[in-house]
């Protein structure tokens, strides 16, 4: 089915309402649920190539919508992130597999939205370096411990679109 990285986008955007209405009762600490990355992992797990693509880059100008970073930036560091892990599928093969590469590519993709967006903001280097520490740790965690119900969410829509599993080799 050529529409499921729609769909799925739209399965998937409560997910990400519900990480930016979390941002934003944290604004005054100035962290952000970053869950873009997570968001990545049950379709580039699933989908064929081409859809995990538009699917990263939908997902990442979503998120871009409503932060002061450049434009482009984080969608094409999706779309990178989405060649990749759609390369190497078998390293989300178990849970355990899936749950490590989840922080590691939403703490990834934190680090590049934080660099893009420090360019626009004038703070101390200290403070930038402190900020940016809480921030990968919340994104590490939040990663980890959202793989679980997003990656249901998306595959429960998945199943009842009839996506099959896509080969090992892209």
């Amino acid at each position: 089915m050529g529409w499921a990285w729609l769909i799925l986008l739209l399965a998937t955007y409560p997910w990400l309402l519900g990480a930016d209405l979390a941002s934003d009762t944290l604004a005054s600490s100035s962290l952000v649920f970053f869950i873009s990355g997570t968001c990545l992992i049950a379709p580039c797990r699933r989908l064929k190539r081409w859809q995990a693509v538009l699917f990263a880059a939908c997902l990442g100008f979503l998120f871009e919508a409503r932060r002061p970073i450049p434009d482009g930036t984080l969608a094409l560091c999706l779309v990178a992130i989405a060649i990749f892990l759609s390369s190497n599928r078998p390293l989300m093969r178990n849970t355990p597999g899936m749950l490590r590469v989840a922080a590691i590519v939403n703490v990834g993709a934190c680090l590049i939205w934080f660099v893009a967006s420090s360019y626009a903001s004038p703070a101390a280097a200290t403070d930038l370096a402190w900020h940016l520490s809480l921030q990968l740790l919340l994104a590490g965690i939040v990663g980890t411990i959202g793989l679980l119900p997003i990656a249901l969410t998306q595959n429960a829509v998945m199943d009842r679109l009839n996506v099959p599993p896509a080969p090992d080799t892209p």
